[in-house]
């Protein structure tokens, strides 16, 4: 089976628009004054909430991907139109909330397998959570300044990604992970909040820097 199809790579160019138009009502790019000189401050809200939010989103389900193609699963990825449909019209009204299902993975031979299933589950969340160490190493860093305001963001975007899909019920990750293996939704649950609920103490002590 292919790595990725051309289908796959046009649904996340899709995404990705998809994801700069509804998180631009939120996300706004830092402005110096020149800025408001030039006619395209929207679309360039677009664009600086597509390049934060998308790596959350496109890597959760690359990985979700990676794993299935992994164990040997006919893992595709497809966006959610409805989903995204709901996230676009909300946003259109200018909705104070925001509610949409980007995209998902199906691999239909995977629920046959639980442990391994559970594996692809967890994926998803652990893509946020290597992005959220991401976005922390690179404000602490301190060696791209000026992007502080997208790591900032982006580091907050994925804990919130990554805490919501490992609630253990419903169609979120976590209820998959834990359906196939109790045991790695425990460890992972016990060990990725305490490394991270030392990290956000830890923060308190930068965060007046940025």
């Amino acid at each position: 089976m292919v790595l990725i199809t051309a289908q796959e790579i046009i649904d996340l160019a899709i995404l990705t628009a998809a994801l700069g138009y509804i998180f631009s009502g939120f996300i706004k790019r830092p402005r110096d004054i020149l800025d408001y000189l030039r006619p395209s401050l929207a679309f360039d809200d677009i664009k600086y909430a597509a390049m934060i939010v998308a790596p959350a989103v496109i890597l959760h389900e690359l990985a979700h991907k990676g794993v299935g193609l992994f164990f040997g699963f006919d893992s595709v990825l497809h966006i959610s139109v409805w989903g995204l449909g709901i996230g676009i019209m909300l946003r259109f009204i200018r909705s104070p909330i925001i509610f949409f299902i980007p995209a998902f993975v199906t691999s239909t031979a995977a629920h046959t397998f639980p442990e391994q299933f559970a594996f692809l589950a967890l994926a998803g969340p652990a893509a946020n959570f290597a992005l959220y160490w991401l976005s922390d190493w690179a404000l602490l860093s301190k060696r791209w300044p000026k992007h502080n305001n997208a790591f900032i963001i982006s580091r907050r975007i994925n804990l919130w990604l990554l805490i919501l899909n490992m609630i253990p019920f419903g169609f979120f990750d976590g209820a998959k992970v834990l359906a196939g293996s109790p045991t790695l939704y425990f460890s992972a649950l016990i060990i990725g909040g305490m490394l991270i609920n030392r990290n956000e103490k830890k923060w308190k002590n930068y965060s007046l820097r940025f």
